[in-house]
């Protein structure tokens, strides 16, 4: 008679075991791949650097003035006038005339300064982190008058812009020598501390 043996008999577990690992590491590897490619996948996060404007001179001229847009005919009939479309482009007006920088920077710096820093502090108290570069192109008429004026810059504020144009058409200026002038006037706008 064969000898029985006080130990239980051994189980088999056919691989129950290798099974689970291995798709414990699979899991585990799967996950350490999608961490890889996020890593990848994600942008550096780097400081936008914005480069610095061209160097201009301080009052160039720049800007060009717009024909007066004509009536509009009446049709026949006497009723209401017609409607155009516009398809023409109009031809800027050549400005030929000559005003003294040094003249030009006493207009400004004036009442002009003072309504153009004026517009920028109401905005401010809206927007505390505005700040910029902005710089006003006037046509100065053969009077002494400001006949157009755009602005631009890097402050890129309407509300900003729309006062200063506003307030720059009622600039005056000495009367030019040979015709309408035009300039180019900068400003830098910070907060004060």
């Amino acid at each position: 008679m064969a000898q029985g043996s006080s130990l239980p008999p051994l189980k088999t577990n056919k691989g129950k075991w290798g099974i689970i690992l291995l798709l414990l590491l699979g899991t585990c590897g799967t996950g350490w791949l999608i961490m890889q490619r996020s890593e990848e996948a994600e942008p550096a996060v780097t400081e936008a650097v914005e480069p610095p404007p061209p160097a201009r001179e301080q009052f160039e001229p720049e800007i060009e003035i717009p024909e007066p847009e004509p009536e509009p005919a009446e049709d026949g009939a006497g009723g209401a006038p017609e409607k155009k479309a516009r398809t023409q482009r109009r031809e800027p007006i050549e400005c030929n005339g000559s005003l003294a920088a040094s003249q030009i920077r006493d207009a400004i710096n004036g009442a002009p300064r003072k309504q153009v820093q004026n517009c920028y502090e109401q905005r401010l108290k809206d927007n505390n982190l505005l700040q910029g570069q902005m710089t006003v192109l006037i046509t100065i008429a053969q009077t002494g008058a400001v006949r157009n004026v755009s602005v631009s810059g890097s402050l890129r504020d309407p509300q900003v812009y729309s006062c200063v144009r506003r307030v720059a058409r009622s600039w005056k200026f000495p009367r030019p020598d040979g015709g309408c002038v035009r300039t180019s006037v900068p400003f830098t706008l910070t907060p004060k501390l």
